[in-house]
């Protein structure tokens, strides 16, 4: 599976959880203003010659709006963390093939940007996962070339690639493409809600 479709995976399964996850938000909104509002109907009702009593019930209101809005932020930024923790789950049970497939195609496309950038380039340095170290090395040593390779593992890096000139940084880690990834999935399920 390349990465695009495991993208599309992990974004078809987000979408489907975080619509569940703003349904449920939307619900106990609904819940908390309703409630509101039949509080404030009952009132009304009951003590109708007290006309002032109707500004602190609509005051109670928009309380309850503001809880309810406080309540949908939190289902979002749920929802975030949610996308981002099963994708990094799936990113880390990966198949080793897959993922030094996958580590090829972001090795490639780093170098070829940095050479875009740098043309004289002879010396980059490659920062990744512990995990991928040799994996990386042994695809530096297939690509040859006359460039002067240091690779350094970084434990913040889950996996993918970030390459430095020095001057150019190109950061094609899987975290840097994760929350990418997940601010657009974001966006899309907040464009949809909005409709």
């Amino acid at each position: 599976m390349s990465v695009e479709e495991l993208k599309r995976v992990v974004l078809e399964k987000a979408r489907a959880e975080a619509d569940q996850i703003i349904a449920e938000a939307y619900k106990k909104a609904e819940a908390i203003v309703r409630e509101a509002e039949e509080k404030r109907k009952r009132f009304i009702e009951s003590e109708k010659s007290k006309l002032r009593r109707e500004l602190q019930v609509e005051s109670r209101i928009g309380e309850a709006r503001r809880r309810a809005r406080l309540v949908l932020s939190s289902a979002r930024a749920e929802i975030a963390r949610e996308i981002e923790e099963k994708a990094l789950e799936k990113l880390g049970n990966l198949d080793p093939e897959k993922r030094a497939a996958s580590l090829r195609i972001l090795l490639e496309e780093s170098l070829a940007e940095l050479r875009r950038a740098v043309p004289s380039l002879n010396k980059v340095e490659v920062y990744v996962s512990p995990g991928d170290k040799s994996n990386i090395e042994e695809l530096l040593r297939t690509m040859g070339g006359n460039v002067d390779f240091k690779v350094i593992e970084d434990p913040s890096i889950i996996g993918g690639v970030k390459v430095s000139s020095g001057e150019v940084v190109v950061d094609n880690t899987y975290n840097t493409r994760l929350r990418k990834a997940s601010v657009e999935v974001f966006k899309e399920v907040l464009r949809e809600l909005s409709a």
